[in-house]
């Protein structure tokens, strides 16, 4: 599956979590040639022209369409997302803690966990840049390699290195064995795509830490991880690991859906 972005929605509220990934909205259409939607929920809309004017210099070049709804946020999120046939989200998020964390979630969660296309999340103190430092997670299920294809992919458009990052919860043989051999098909996957890359092995501990640690070590500007959704398959990045990283990573997380066609096929290798 060829990721192009080719359409991409960004809700906006004036926020400064919002006006972050407004301006990653705006880098990742320049280097796409994207059509972009800024989506406003609320009872009065921020008009395009004040819009506009909080973004300053960040919508040089960049057009966009304005699109403004009533309702439950990350609903509607998901409901402009389908009327757009958007192929990316970009939104910014608060983080939450505690009980938040766990029982209620952030909308930016709701929306990870539920969208059918990628979701972009990123904190108000996250660093924009071009994405030249991309850290790529591989564990031990099958959907944990899907998203190569999209690390290939923001690679070409930003000429960065993808640093593979080989991990597991366990730190036994089979463990071992398994993310080498799955590591091994991204580093062919990444020879082949000509983009350049580093790889790295942790196993053992706390994936999600191991994961953002190793992401500030690079001065990374983005995680790619994958999503739970309605699959149940062991990926570590199910559950309150994709929350953990969604709500507390300092460095932007691309969450991909899994392909559950993929998976099937996968699994009977």
């Amino acid at each position: 599956m060829k990721y192009n972005f080719q359409r991409i929605l960004v809700p906006v509220d004036g926020s400064p979590q919002s006006i972050v990934a407004f301006r990653a909205a705006a880098t990742l259409c320049k280097a796409y040639a994207s059509q972009l939607t800024a989506l406003h929920i609320a009872e009065d809309g921020v008009s395009e022209e004040g819009l506009r004017k909080m973004m300053g210099e960040n919508t040089q070049g960049v057009s966009f369409h304005y699109m403004h709804k009533k309702g439950t946020v990350h609903k509607e999120i998901l409901h402009a997302a389908q009327e757009t046939d958007t192929e990316l989200i970009v939104m910014g998020t608060h983080g939450v803690s505690g009980f938040q964390e766990f029982w209620m979630g952030s909308n930016a969660y709701k929306v990870v966990n539920s969208a059918h296309s990628p979701v972009l999340t990123m904190r108000e103190d996250s660093r924009i840049s071009d994405f030249k430092n991309i850290i790529l997670p591989i564990d031990t299920s099958f959907e944990s390699r899907q998203k190569v294809p999209v690390a290939i992919s923001i690679a070409k458009h930003f000429n960065s290195t993808v640093h593979i990052l080989g991990v597991s919860s366990g730190d036994d043989k089979d463990a071992e064995y398994k993310v080498k051999a799955f590591t091994r098909q991204v580093i062919h996957s990444l020879d082949d795509a000509h983009v350049p890359h580093t790889f790295n092995m942790q196993l053992g501990g706390n994936l999600t830490d191991i994961t953002i640690n190793y992401a500030k070590q690079k001065n990374a500007d983005l995680i790619i991880i994958m999503t739970e959704q309605e699959l149940q398959l062991g990926s570590f990045f199910l559950g309150k690991f994709a929350q953990q990283m969604v709500n507390h990573s300092p460095v932007p997380v691309l969450s991909i859906p899994p392909r559950e066609d993929l998976i099937v096929t996968e699994a009977r290798l």
